[in-house]
């Protein structure tokens, strides 16, 4: 049996826990973050709201501003009143309702091009007047990036407009390279189409080895008051599919897929207690695989013959159409919190349970392959420590079930966990803002199709690794971060942090037990992050400098410096679930599309 450089691959687990109970006893001599809480006006409920007063103020709103900056004020469009209006969950007339308030402050900070939102009422005897203030952010975003040292390298170049004329629509061009290919997008993304409630994207991308299409339509929820909720969705794509092994493609194919879907949800509950949801639906899935050509490895610069022609690796063919159905059951349990993974950023977490269950019939006479039915289930749910510390974890799966029994099936959970100490010092020496983050995911598929894999590297989770070493149909990742925000909103353009990090986890094709015990890997190492507060959604750039402990069978040696400058945080404070959908939480994983 091999070990890890700190002894066991156990100590993964116990890592894991020990950190959780450490954070949480030190979350006692924390400082609260601002806004843990939204104030309580419970005592306003029933009372008649009489104005509704918008007040957005300029990005640099300070005093003695200098020319520079009045300048950049003068070519932002601010965000128009009506924007805001729109997304509030009350009107004048109303009655006032405390939960409703905080669902729409919730609302205008999901917008991203808006910070420090707060809604402020004031009681003048049996009336209501309400003040929404909110500050703009710079929305106009050069699309440059670089990301070097994961081993899988990418360059982007665009320019994208996250509140066109102030409207609060999205319009963005990108051209990128990445892994031997290179792909040009446009998007346009209306959440509010003609003023409608109706949201509308359409995105398309011409990629050197094919193209994908997406289209959506329909009246999404924006809160738990919601009633209802309706869509219409397709994606179409022709391109190439990889399969990998210790960094490199071992095999490749043509991969065809296209994916409709037609749905209405209804809504039934307290909205401050818990809101039931049920979907009825219509789903129209189609996966065709075809061997590569000649053309498709020139495509990607490949070398026919460095690369894997074995038959049995090519996919079969899936189509799968029919009625759809779900559940979803919500409970809030808000809470608002900062210095998460943006700075001052304010994020919401709502530590309330969340159930999702979906089932989709594909009878044969309808045109699937064969009698199929697929079922989807996720449930999540938080606990909060203190004011600043909490845990948010759930637990998802999916699988297949026809005349040969359950196939592509896959358990998976997730573990996050945060501690925002705030400001600490050594005597008089301030050492920054720390905050303590754990990242816990398990992932355990059994009888997966042959075109999806879990990959694991320096993008997904070991840094001290090349992007995509480790694969297989089981992945467990640990993640610990001490983040340390030095400095906000310097010259009133960056906030400057660093991180110290471990890194550990491993994917294969072995068992549960082979993988903690043998295919474990781990990493150490300290990194510089650069976040933009006055942008749309504070974007944060990293820089990260990884020791692997060990040697990877990409080459890696054990203490060989990895240096990985990208964007975004490695990992995220939200659940998969969160930011794919509960449903793509779990089906939506282990594919090169």
């Amino acid at each position: 049996m091999r070990f890890l450089s700190f002894g066991s691959a156990r100590i993964v687990i116990s890592l894991s826990l020990a950190s959780m109970f450490f954070c949480s006893a030190l979350s006692v001599l924390a400082e609260p973050t601002d806004g843990a809480q939204s104030a309580s006006y419970s005592a306003l409920n029933g009372k008649t709201i009489r104005s509704i007063r918008v007040h957005v103020r300029d990005i640099f709103d300070e005093e003695n501003l200098s020319a520079l900056y009045r300048f950049a004020n003068s070519l932002k469009v601010n965000t128009k009143e009506q924007v805001v209006l729109r997304e509030l969950l009350f009107k004048e007339g109303d009655s006032f309702d405390d939960f409703v308030l905080q669902e729409s402050e919730r609302n205008l900070r999901l917008l991203g091009f808006l910070r420090e939102v707060r809604i402020v009422p004031k009681a003048d005897g049996d009336s209501v007047d309400v003040d929404v203030y909110s500050q703009d952010t710079w929305t106009i975003i050069p699309q440059f990036s670089f990301t070097s040292g994961t081993g899988n390298q990418k360059l982007a170049a665009g320019l994208a407009e996250n509140n066109l004329l102030g409207l609060g629509k999205r319009v963005e061009a990108l051209y990128e390279e990445d892994r031997n290919r290179s792909s040009y997008s446009a998007l346009y993304d209306d959440p509010r189409v003609w003023g409608t409630l109706n949201r509308a994207l359409v995105a398309h991308l011409e990629r050197t080895d094919g193209d994908e299409t997406l289209f959506l339509f329909g009246r999404p929820f924006r809160s738990l008051v919601d009633k209802f909720s309706w869509e219409t969705n397709l994606n179409t794509s022709n391109t190439i599919g990889r399969l990998f092994e210790n960094g490199d493609e071992r095999f490749i194919f043509r991969q065809r897929h296209t994916d409709l879907g037609l749905g209405y949800t209804m809504a039934h509950g307290d909205p401050k207690v818990s809101v039931g949801r049920y979907s009825l639906g219509y789903r129209y899935q189609d996966d065709r695989f075809s061997d590569a050509d000649a053309g498709d490895y020139a495509d990607l610069s490949l070398n026919p013959n460095n690369l894997s022609h074995d038959p049995d690796l090519l996919a079969d063919l899936r189509r799968f159409t029919g009625p759809s159905f779900g559940y979803e059951q919500v409970e809030p349990d808000f809470i608002k919190m900062t210095y998460i993974d943006r700075f001052e950023y304010e994020a919401d977490y709502n530590l309330g349970n969340d159930l999702s269950l979906t089932g989709f019939a594909a009878p044969g006479f309808m045109g699937s392959s064969r009698d199929t039915f697929l079922f989807s289930g996720n449930d999540s749910v938080g606990y909060r420590f203190s004011n600043t510390a909490f845990v948010r974890g759930e637990l998802g799966g999916s699988t297949r079930v026809d005349d040969d029994g359950l196939a592509n099936s896959i358990v998976r959970t997730e573990i996050k966990f945060y501690d925002v100490l705030g400001l600490l010092e050594l005597g008089n020496l301030p050492l920054g803002r720390h905050t303590l983050a754990a990242n816990l995911t398990l992932d355990i598929g059994s009888d997966l199709d042959r075109d999806r894999e879990f990959l694991l590297g320096a993008d997904t989770g070991l840094r001290g690794y090349t992007a995509k070493t480790f694969t297989g149909d089981r992945r467990l990742v640990f993640n610990l971060e001490d983040r340390v925000h030095i400095a906000d909103d310097v010259f009133k353009l960056v906030s400057v942090g660093a991180a110290a990090f471990f890194d550990a986890g491993g994917s294969t094709r072995e068992s549960l037990g082979e993988l903690i015990g043998s295919h474990m890997y781990s990493d150490v190492g300290v990194g510089l992050r650069f976040a933009f507060p006055r942008t749309t959604g504070g974007r944060v750039f990293r820089i990260d400098l990884a020791f692997p402990l060990r040697d990877g069978p990409d080459g890696s040696n054990s203490f060989e410096p990895r240096l990985i400058l990208t964007g975004g945080q490695l990992f995220g404070s939200y659940l998969r679930s969160e930011t794919d959908g509960p449903e793509r939480a779990s089906v939506g994983i282990g594919f090169d599309r």
